[in-house]
């Protein structure tokens, strides 16, 4: 039989266990008050960070710069341009708001769109007037704040934010008072509070690096951007240098988390920080301040041409295939750059002239880096206007289309026409193409565009059928926004049925060069469009980033081949092999080749010889309106002799460098 203890340790161990749970029991009180303090702590910065992004607190935001705008401009501190700029991102917040597809749920709130409108429709009103401020201007500028006093209280009403904390100053003033009042506590508080003094800081270094940091990247996020960039211009006053801004932003990120849904977004953005990380290699700070905004600093700058540099790295590195459970994705991103002291000197001026170099790099075709010049704030507003007056356009149908023919080679005759987008501006004359895509997509309005272009184009074509010309196809340029949004076949399907053309007769030409085509969704709703009997052109083939592996993966059956080929032939021999097993390449897989860009009779004659099946340039043809198409179509015989005529090196009779 086991010894018993005898009553001595007994009650030793009984004391223990009850001076043990005393201590658990005031450790656990004194740890339930503190935690649940941390925890209204810790919700008010987790809003206070998710609040940073909401469109709704950017308008009031900008509302307020702009009423500082005005009064710096009244005391003669701040000159007319700078005012203008100012004025100009409000009106971008705007329209994104009213336009962008990300934001339909704000706008299905009751009293939200209507709020929208009338702000919009008072910052139409005032355009004018903002436009004719000049410094020093007390006057007018007190009347304009007047009416701003009014908008400011609708966004203040929009976007209610309520604060709640407790501070850890009221936490240690009320254990003070309980050491106060009763001695009996102190003992306890005394023997938990190294535990609950460790708990604090455990949390305080917690909270704080939350306060600073982004959930998701781990980066500093817009307050630490900041604070650093104060700290940054307070030491350029004891130690003069140069540093770089870098903005970046994602292309087509919307887009991305619609179609592929946030696990994937959220993937793609850590992908992205870790770049920028390891593109800056520890020379200053990565941050990002937005939903797929990010800013680069970089000092240490010795040499000319060190900002670009890096800008180049980092673009470079950005676009890096990236594998996902949905499929290869090919991210873009568009980054501008501005340098101090040579473009500003303070934080929202290097920030501005960033971001104006961003929203540049953004308008060229793939994206790009530039860095900060004076005149791209010409161009800036002169893109608000396009994006505000671009939705009337569309509303009023003052877009329009010209159209280039494409030829079938022997015999040689009009088998399509590809629908070219055109816009006349009244005061910026013919607005190119490139500018209104870019313009649309900036401003929420790719889509409807998109919508736009295939409805006109089909109805052009139901027009031809009716008089005549039954079996003449139109080709039709889609970019990725309706494409990712998964409303491409439908609105095929819906545009067929109200025109009434067969689907054979329709083409869609796709870009390799986007991020968007490897994903099992596009492939999928590519698929889907074959199925109905829809056309599928490969555009621009041979300049994106992975073109054979396109070819085996999506459902096309059409190729064209890029003009960089084609305006070299016949006298480079490696241009001709190339051309030549694209061609082959293509019939192997069941897909008819066009050769793009033909400006010239021997590089049709070559063309003929590889086997070529279609070509369209400004050999025979430039783009032209309705009644040059219908001529050309109307006497097809005066075609017939052309291939004869363009082997022996002549041009058609008539036909000039526009024939």
């Amino acid at each position: 039989m086991a010894d018993q203890p005898d009553g001595s340790v007994l009650t030793v161990a009984r004391f223990k266990l009850l001076i043990l749970t005393l201590i658990s029991l005031l450790f656990l009180l004194s740890s339930v008050y503190s935690y649940n303090r941390d925890l209204e702590v810790v919700g008010y910065v987790s809003s206070t960070i998710k609040s940073i992004g909401w469109a709704s607190s950017e308008l009031e935001m900008e509302l307020l710069k702009f009423d500082q705008a005005l009064d710096r401009l009244a005391t003669g501190r701040l000159p007319a341009d700078q005012l203008q700029l100012r004025f100009d991102l409000l009106w971008s917040r705007i329209d994104v708001l009213l336009h962008g597809a990300e934001n339909a749920p704000l706008r299905a709130q009751p009293g939200t769109l209507p709020l929208l409108q009338h702000i919009q429709q008072w910052l139409a009103d005032i355009d004018e007037t903002v436009a004719g401020l000049a410094a020093g201007q007390a006057e007018p500028v007190r009347a304009l704040q007047r009416e701003l006093d009014h908008v400011r209280q609708l966004a203040r009403d929009f976007n209610v934010i309520n604060f709640s904390a407790t501070s850890s100053v009221q936490q240690l003033d009320m254990i003070d008072d309980i050491r106060r009042r009763s001695l009996f506590y102190l003992g306890g508080l005394l023997l938990s509070g190294g535990l609950l003094l460790l708990l604090l800081l455990r949390e305080n270094r917690r909270n704080h690096y939350l306060a600073y940091h982004d959930n998701l990247t781990g980066l500093p996020n817009r307050a630490r951007f900041y604070q650093y960039m104060e700290q940054l211009l307070a030491r350029q006053g004891r130690e003069p240098g140069r540093f770089a801004l870098h903005m970046i932003d994602l292309d087509n990120f919307k887009e991305i988390n619609d179609s592929l849904g946030h696990e994937a977004g959220d993937q793609l953005l850590c992908a992205m920080a870790e770049r920028l990380q390891r593109g800056l290699a520890g020379q200053g700070l990565v941050a990002r301040i937005g939903g797929d905004e990010f800013v680069v600093i970089q000092t240490g700058l010795r040499r000319e041409g060190d900002a670009r540099a890096l800008a180049r790295r980092m673009w470079h590195l950005l676009r890096e295939a990236i594998t996902l459970p949905a499929g290869q994705l090919l991210p873009r991103a568009s980054i501008g750059s501005c340098l101090y002291p040579e473009h500003g000197r303070k934080v929202a001026e290097l920030l501005s002239h960033a971001d104006t170099a961003m929203y540049y790099a953004k308008g060229q075709a793939g994206g790009t880096f530039r860095e900060f010049e004076p005149s791209m704030n010409e161009q800036r507003i002169r893109a608000r206007r396009l994006a505000v007056e671009l939705k009337g356009a569309m509303e009023r149908n003052e877009l329009y289309f010209h159209y280039q023919p494409i030829f079938i080679l022997g015999p040689l005759r009009v088998e399509a026409v590809e629908a070219l987008l055109r816009w006349q501006h009244p005061e910026y004359g013919q607005v190119p193409p490139l500018e209104i895509v870019a313009v649309a997509e900036q401003h929420g309005l790719a889509e409807a565009l998109n919508e736009w272009v295939l409805r006109g184009a089909c109805r052009q074509l139901r027009d031809w059928h009716r008089e005549g010309f039954e079996g003449l196809k139109v080709n039709v340029n889609i970019s990725p926004n309706i494409f990712a949004r998964g409303r491409l076949a439908r609105v095929v399907s819906e545009t067929l049925a109200q025109t009434g053309i067969d689907c054979h007769c329709l083409v869609l030409e796709i870009t390799e060069d986007t991020s968007l085509w490897d994903t099992a969704a596009s492939v999928d709703t590519l698929a889907e469009l074959r199925r109905m009997g829809v056309g599928i052109a490969l555009d621009d083939f041979g300049t994106g980033y992975s073109s054979f592996s396109h070819l085996r993966q999506l459902p096309v059956n059409k190729l064209k081949i890029d003009k960089s080929f084609i305006q070299d032939l016949p006298g480079d021999t490696r241009a001709v092999n190339m051309v030549s097993t694209i061609i082959a390449l293509a019939h192997h897989l069941d897909m008819r080749v066009t050769a793009e860009g033909v400006e010239e009779p021997a590089q049709l004659a070559m063309l003929q010889s590889l086997g070529c099946d279609l070509f369209q340039g400004y050999y025979l043809a430039r783009p032209a309106g309705i009644i040059e198409i219908r001529r050309l179509l109307e006497y097809p015989p005066a075609l017939a002799e052309l291939p004869s005529l363009l082997v022996a090196g002549a041009r058609p009779p008539g036909a000039g460098r526009d024939g």
